[in-house]
């Protein structure tokens, strides 16, 4: 996008030094055509002009400086932001018109990436663009070009000194979405992570106080009972969803990781990344609500970083650092120290069909690992064990 305004403004300079020539030989023909000394007048006056106009717009250039700022550094997805840009002079000779363009990133979307200003004595003067949050994460927003043009237009000087280089750092907040319980996945998630003093006998679950063997009471489920009381391994084997009398415990045993390799930061890399995000959100949302403990892994700053996830409000922290969230150069695309806990592990990647790399790694070092991805990055099957993320946030078994 720079070097295309550079190559605009070469070209604005050249169509507007033409004109001016235009108007020299214009004069020149007055001259020799009509009337001499008034032609001789016209060439000198338009001389001056130029030189007046291009020495004081050289004169006034070192003393103009250009800064931007936003009114909120957070917003949520589809928030609109708006990006404050503020001119000023130092001397009091007037400015001619200014041209100021803004860059974002793909995260963001400008309505107008131009503002065009003058600025009169050694006031200030500012302007809006509105921006629109579109992908989460960390979006940058900078000042790419600056110039100026003399007062009559003809020459453009870009402003390189003028412009403070800084580029803002929006935290741009994931949706977690607000989807129902979906059972299938959390039977086998349950199933997957059961913890090793839960593998009891069928003709174990039963109460204490009937049998004398530990275990739980149980019966057939019915509409509207909880689902956290539902035996999934006895349902399982009975074909029937059976449910717990007594209270059941918490389950320790789900262990989840983000994969989310370093790609282009286009809009199709950045929406196969959101749906995984989000449908990550609601799936930790999803399990907590039934009394399941998560143990969630992010890779941040060049290293693995660990997340019990127990309520609503751990959801939330792991939102927030995700709207933080920058990648960054990773050694290793898993973290090491849960191939040893003995546990089913859940990796939502954000790998697609055209950079399937990290997921295929992970896969050949982790057996038995369950992938999660978006239907529509189009990632091949890599393994047996793989669930795809509808844009609705349903999350189906591949076959």
């Amino acid at each position: 996008m720079k070097d295309e305004i550079v190559k605009e403004n070469f070209w604005k300079n050249i169509r507007s030094f033409l004109s001016y020539v235009g108007c020299i030989l214009m004069s020149l023909a007055i001259m020799y055509y009509l009337n001499g000394t008034f032609g001789i007048l016209l060439m000198v006056s338009l001389g001056c002009a130029l030189a007046i106009s291009a020495g004081i717009t050289l004169v006034v250039m070192p003393f103009i400086n250009i800064d931007i700022s936003i009114d909120k550094n957070s917003a949520s997805k589809g928030d609109t932001l708006n990006c404050i840009v503020t001119a000023k002079n130092k001397v009091i000779i007037p400015a001619p018109i200014i041209e100021i363009y803004i860059s974002c990133d793909e995260r963001l979307s400008i309505e107008k990436n131009i503002c065009r200003m003058s600025l009169a004595g050694n006031e200030p003067n500012t302007a809006e663009i509105n921006l629109k949050a579109n992908y989460s994460g960390c979006a940058g927003i900078n000042i790419s070009h600056a110039y100026i043009s003399d007062y009559l237009g003809i020459f453009r000087f870009r402003l390189k000194k003028a412009v403070l280089n800084k580029t803002l750092k929006i935290s741009v907040y994931p949706n977690i979405p607000d989807v129902p319980i979906q059972t299938d996945f959390l039977k086998s998630s349950v199933i997957f992570s059961v913890d090793d003093n839960d593998d009891e006998d069928e003709s174990n679950e039963r109460s204490l106080l009937q049998t004398g063997i530990p275990g739980y009471d149980h019966r057939e489920y019915h509409p509207g009972d909880p689902l956290k009381r539902i035996n999934w391994k006895i349902s399982s084997k009975r074909d029937i969803y059976m449910l717990r009398l007594d209270e059941l415990p918490v389950t320790k045993g789900q262990v989840f990781f983000l994969d989310m390799p370093g790609t282009d930061e286009d809009g199709f890399n950045l929406s196969v990344r959101d749906h995984v995000i989000e449908a990550m959100l609601a799936v930790f949302n999803m399990l907590i609500n039934e009394g399941l403990e998560t143990t969630f892994y992010l890779s941040e700053n060049g290293s693995w970083n660990k997340y019990i996830i127990k309520t609503g409000l751990d959801v939330e922290a792991v939102q927030q650092r995700l709207a933080f969230y920058e990648p960054s150069e990773m050694k290793d695309s898993f973290p090491h120290e849960i191939t040893g806990m003995n546990k089913t592990i859940f990796c939502f990647t954000t790998a697609t069909g055209k950079s399937p790399d990290s997921a295929e790694n992970i896969v050949s070092q982790i057996p038995g690992v369950i992938m999660i991805y978006y239907r529509y990055a189009k990632l091949p099957k890599i393994t047996t064990e793989m669930w795809a993320v509808s844009k609705d946030f349903e999350l189906q078994k591949e076959k």
